[in-house]
């Protein structure tokens, strides 16, 4: 915790003290500063650039580029309105949250450019990062940026709608970049009942294009129901050879807004009335070691419980921004009590402060007790966003070919 404290003491606000910074900074400011592909700002003073923003021929954030592999300098601007100062809230100042999920209403505090309405705020941000943020207005109103054309697709996703930016070498993922594979998989949904959990389950099911009831797929089960993104990317991942061909089962409650009910129940469902759903319906394997469990955040405490629990259901196991509700203490329990050997894939955020301590943790101990693990650390945040434009890597871990790069470690395992 002390790592992700000092890390996120050192990303968060470089501060422009004082009422103006001093001419030559802002000169310099001014003439780097710029988004990817946009040109310089005139002029060669802080003002100008100011200027520019309100007469639309500038930006914002102003993101300068260091030297290679180095952090990039972004300066936030925004107006004061009324008498309201503005803050920055963003993934880089930690949303104000802490890691025992109480809030810092202060975090993203501005600097007023000198006796001007706008206030500023720099940070300094890995390369090839994608940054979103608001700007606050007090604790309840938080505003996109009318200065930024560029939002997150969060929004669409059911997640929050913000405005982003990106760093030098930042590269979008070409599976969502690249048009729709053609043929493409076919998606179908359902709704189960399961005496398990005491009522009805959605279900959506998507099989690889050319589908065959004669052969038999890996199955990946998501706890999540937003197929059609990761849809796309399981059919640009077959159709390279990166994957093998696998039936893709997303599962969720009936009823919109619900939560399945947690522990035995859901254990039950996972193992039981899901897997033989699926079996009785599709050409999937009988192997556990060839299915996979996979969650996002909140239903990592879900997928991990069942990948270690008897019955053995799942030998492959994915935590895609693994959120603290998963407790050390569960983390301990269910990483010692496993019998047999799990194949997992984990993705991070760096930027994701409140909740990188967890999947740091679920990672050792998981490691410590002989499990395969593949570690992810991306420059972003916690967003839907985020985890879909990494699935790629965590199913390339999981259901990968034989020539099929591993998926990079930033720090290796410990020996158990």
């Amino acid at each position: 915790m002390g790592n992700v404290l000092g890390r996120q003491r050192r990303f968060i606000i470089v501060a422009v003290a004082g009422l103006l910074v001093g001419a030559a900074v802002l000169g310099w400011l001014a003439l780097r500063a710029r988004q990817p592909g946009q040109s310089q700002p005139g002029g060669a003073t802080l003002a100008s650039a100011i200027a520019d923003i309100e007469n639309g021929h500038l930006t914002t954030p102003l993101v300068s580029a260091g030297g290679s592999g180095s952090e990039a300098v972004v300066t936030f601007l925004a107006r004061r309105r009324g008498s309201d100062v503005p803050r920055i809230v963003s993934d880089v100042t930690g949303w104000g949250e802490h890691i025992d999920g109480t809030f810092d209403f202060t975090a993203g505090t501005m600097a007023r450019v000198g006796q001007t309405d706008w206030y500023l705020l720099q940070a300094a941000v890995a390369p090839a990062a994608r940054i979103e943020y608001l700007i606050a207005y007090g604790q309840t109103d938080y505003q996109l940026d009318p200065h930024n054309p560029r939002q997150s697709t969060g929004g669409e996703l059911g997640g929050l709608r913000a405005a982003e930016f990106v760093t030098p070498g930042y590269v979008p993922p070409p599976e969502l970049e690249d048009p729709p594979v053609s043929p493409g998989g076919r998606t179908t949904e359902a709704t189960i009942e399961s005496r398990a959990l005491g009522g009805a389950s959605r279900v959506i099911v998507h099989t690889p294009a050319g589908y065959r009831r004669d052969r038999s797929y890996p199955a990946a089960v998501f706890l999540d129901l937003r197929s059609a993104h990761v849809a796309r990317v399981i059919d640009w991942l077959i159709s390279r050879q990166a994957i093998e061909p696998i039936v893709a089962v997303f599962v969720g409650p009936a009823s919109r807004g619900s939560r399945f009910p947690e522990g035995e129940p859901l254990r039950a469902f996972l193992a039981g009335d899901l897997l033989a759903w699926v079996a009785s319906r599709y050409s999937v394997t009988k192997r556990a070691s060839e299915r996979a469990i996979i969650a996002i955040s909140y239903g990592a405490k879900d997928a991990l419980d069942a990948a270690t629990s008897p019955p053995e259901a799942f030998g492959r196991l994915a935590l895609l921004l693994p959120g603290r509700r998963l407790q050390q203490a569960d983390i301990d329990v269910f990483a010692a009590r496993c019998g047999h050997r799990l194949r997992v894939s984990i993705l991070a955020g760096q930027y994701d402060w409140a909740n990188l301590p967890t999947a740091r943790s679920v990672r050792f101990a998981l490691c410590r007790s002989g499990h395969a693990v593949d570690y992810v650390e991306v420059p972003e945040g916690h967003s839907a966003v985020t985890w879909i434009h990494h699935v790629r890597k965590v199913l390339v871990s999981l259901f990968g070919r034989a020539t099929t790069k591993p998926l990079p470690v930033d720090v290796p395992c410990p020996s158990a």
